[in-house]
């Protein structure tokens, strides 16, 4: 009942501020030259058919979020663009780098297995992110971030079956301009960012460097250690030339580089099973209170990472076609050490866990238009190597703790598990590498019907191997009952995985007015099966060292318009996917399983609009309403008919801007604000009851004030305004029956920030 009632007057509070809407509306600040002129919901120009489109014109489900809505709403990282995108999820486990999920209309793919790819692709100024932790991050110096719903197969490099994320950053102009950005918030939190450009070489070259620091002391406390966990310390780098030798070249170079020397992931504790008296028999600390922001481990938790890369790209005009060259190296390293069992007792450790991952891409389209075929043809191709070393070891209490666990057996169990015994070391390699041809042509078949047809032909080849080493006596010793036989041996193994798939798409739209679109679209999407790098992959043979690929089947009809002589823009979407093999990776508590036997059905209602009734006020709002269900052909019976993990039914996100003069000297104040609603979830991709989350409702806001000229600006801001408790990712304790742990959201951050422009 309590849920029911903050669901209503979440929407009234939305309704009254709004009327449903989509976050279009920041990008028409600019247009305010006066009051005197008549609002408007502007056209916001999106990529997401590799053409500059209005988005009113573009027959797909895609939000634009511009830079002056990032700032407003104080998107600082790739995570909090939850905040504004609709139907967007993102999670991550113990560790940010490889083990984080994307997750639109409900579909994504969780765990920490290096051999699975996203279910939601992040391309970064139209260069693919190989892993979804890869491309978790600071947003900096950014221009437009797209958010593309549904499968993306026939346009964007790697395929994916439930969308993709585009990242546009300021590119280099031939005019001189910067920016200096300083905030300080609670928790000694310091972010610093400066960029800089401007004209090297008169009409020719142009540069822009930009930059970013981030500090931040950690929001959970350690009571194992005595630190203060979830930390952020990080540092990006972001260099740019353009070069235009004659009017028809142009050429974008972009090199990048970032670290994160972070201590992270630790998680607390939401329930105590019947073993949580063995570890406060050997001094761990056991919680009695479940909602505070309180764990206990007995090793610091390590969290760093580097990447850094390298692109192009090469536009060449003709009269009626242009040719674009993108080309790509990537080199991305983490070494990670954590408490394996989040206990303050010493049972497993995780002392190193080192990977690597090195990706090259090129792509090259060729695109223009003949008679009414608007057209485009292209090819892609990537070569990639993954690496990964790691070991999880005995520790100095596991002996005593499963004495005291199986007091049946304890004589039995003495001198059984050495310290720094157990998986002593676990090696897993991967090169894969791919290819594919595709095109994606709109005819105009009447002047306002339009067809859309696309085609990708793919393949791809995967060969990998694991090598383990172990130290674990107790393993297959008579009487030692099967709970205390730990970390067994493992076969080493050698796999290899091929493939390949013509996936498409086709779709039909109609303007039946200037500023209105109706359409309809039928997708074959493809996820790329592989390789199982994970100890599991040598347990069941061939078989269990591969799997197999998602395929989505999905249809989507949809309508934009822009209403009330352009005050008002509405955006109407219904959609159904059915995913079969849908890629499944599982916590048991001891080991993670990987399988494909499951099919999954995402469909429902998206509903946004965009309110601008005069020129100084600014409403959005989306609703949306998704069932995403496992399916008849689901293995596990249990599971069958459920909504899926982390897939919230209803998801509400609403924001609201007012900007208004101070005076008669030009000076403005900006009040801004944004509220995210989700249902209930299960956390759990078991569907444990344990691992259900209530909704909850998330608020952020700011007050600024802003300079005639712009440049400059200063205002108080916060995310998580009404310190909302919530845990994203509830999972069964190791080696504790019953016992449950949990990721948890960020609580109140708060603080003061000033820009200078010039």
């Amino acid at each position: 009942m309590t849920h029911l009632i903050c669901w209503k007057r979440a929407l009234v509070v939305g309704t009254a501020l709004a009327g449903l809407a989509s976050p279009v509306w920041a990008q028409t600040a600019q247009e305010d030259a006066g009051a005197s002129e008549q609002p408007q919901a502007a056209d916001i120009i999106v990529t997401a058919n590799r053409r500059d489109q209005s988005d009113l014109s573009v027959a797909a489900a895609v939000t634009a979020l511009s830079s002056e809505l990032l700032e407003q709403a104080i998107i600082r990282d790739t995570q909090d663009l939850t905040q504004l995108a609709p139907g967007l999820v993102i999670t991550t486990a113990t560790s940010e780098a490889t083990a984080a999920t994307i997750r639109l209309r409900g579909i994504g793919t969780s765990g920490t297995n290096l051999g699975l790819e996203g279910s939601v692709g992040v391309f970064v100024d139209n260069i693919y992110r190989a892993r979804s932790g890869i491309a978790l991050g600071d947003l900096f110096d950014v221009a437009q971030v797209e958010v593309l719903r549904g499968p993306q197969g026939t346009l964007f490099g790697k395929n994916t079956t439930a969308g993709a994320l585009l990242v546009q950053t300021r590119a280099p102009t031939y005019d001189w301009n910067g920016e200096v950005q300083a905030a300080y918030a609670n928790r000694d939190s310091l972010r610093l960012m400066g960029a800089l450009g401007g004209v090297i070489v008169e009409d020719k070259v142009a540069f822009r460097v930009s930059g970013v620091v981030t500090r931040r002391d950690g929001f959970l406390e350690d009571r194992g250690t005595g630190r203060e966990v979830n930390d952020r310390d990080r540092f990006a780098l972001r260099g740019q030339l353009r070069l235009d030798p004659s009017d028809r070249v142009s050429i974008r170079l972009i090199a990048d580089y970032s670290r994160k020397q972070e201590q992270c992931c630790a998680a607390i504790v939401t329930q105590n099973g019947a073993r949580a008296p063995a570890i406060a028999a050997l001094g761990g600390f056991v919680p009695t209170a479940f909602d505070e922001y309180v764990v206990a481990s007995n090793r610091r938790y390590q969290a760093d990472t580097r990447e850094w890369g390298l692109s192009s790209q090469i536009d060449v005009r003709f009269d009626k076609a242009q040719w674009t060259t993108l080309l790509s190296w990537r080199d991305f390293t983490s070494a990670r050490n954590t408490d394996s069992d989040f206990t303050s007792a010493d049972l497993l450790n995780t002392p190193f866990e080192d990977t690597s991952d090195r990706f090259f891409t090129a792509e090259t389209t060729l695109k223009g238009t003949a008679g009414p075929v608007d057209w485009l043809v292209g090819g892609f191709l990537f070569d990639q190597q993954t690496d990964q070393s790691s070991a999880i070891l005995f520790g100095r209490d596991l002996n005593r703790f499963l004495q005291l666990s199986f007091p049946a057996a304890a004589a039995r169990l003495a001198g059984l598990y050495p310290e720094g015994g157990g998986d002593t070391r676990r090696d897993f390699a991967q090169s894969a590498s791919g290819w594919s041809v595709f095109t994606h042509n709109i005819v105009t078949l009447l002047p306002d019907v339009k067809a859309t047809i696309g085609l990708r032909y793919l393949t791809e080849d995967k060969e990998g191997s694991g090598r383990f080493a172990f130290n674990s006596p107790a393993c297959g010793r008579v009487g030692v009952p099967v709970g205390a036989q730990l970390l067994c041996p493992t076969p080493d193994f050698d796999s290899r995985f091929e493939d390949e798939q013509v996936i498409g798409t086709a779709g039909l739209s109609w303007e039946p007015t200037s500023g209105a679109l109706l359409y309809a679209n039928f997708s074959r999407g493809y996820k790329a099966g592989g390789l199982n790098l994970d100890r599991t992959g040598g347990l069941a043979g061939a078989a269990g060292a591969t799997f197999l690929p998602e395929e989505i089947d999905s249809y989507e009809v949809g309508a934009k318009a822009r209403l009330l002589g352009g005050k008002a823009r509405v955006a109407l979407t219904l959609f159904t996917s059915d995913i079969t093999n849908f890629q499944q990776n599982a916590f048991t508590g001891t080991a993670f399983t990987i399988s494909n036997a499951a099919e999954v059905r995402s469909r429902g209602v998206e509903f946004e609009t965009t309110l601008r009734p005069v020129p100084w006020l600014s409403f959005a709002n989306s609703v949306i309403y998704n069932e995403a269900t496992y399916g008849e052909a689901t293995a596990n019976a249990a599971l069958r008919g459920r909504q899926i993990v982390n897939a919230p039914k209803w998801t509400w996100q609403s924001q609201f801007m007012i900007e208004r003069p101070v005076g008669k000297g030009g000076w403005t104040t900006q009040w801004a604000a944004n509220m995210r609603m989700i249902s209930d979830v299960n956390t759990s991709v078991a569907l444990q009851p344990e691992a259900e989350e209530d909704g909850y409702f998330l608020l952020g806001g700011r007050i600024g004030l802003r300079s005639p000229d712009d440049s400059f600006d200063v205002s108080l801001f916060a995310q998580n305004l009404t310190n909302t408790f919530y845990r994203t990712i509830i999972f069964a304790g190791v080696l504790q029956p019953g016992t449950f742990n949990a990721y948890v959201g960020e609580p109140r951050h708060y603080g003061v920030e000033a820009r200078v422009r010039f």
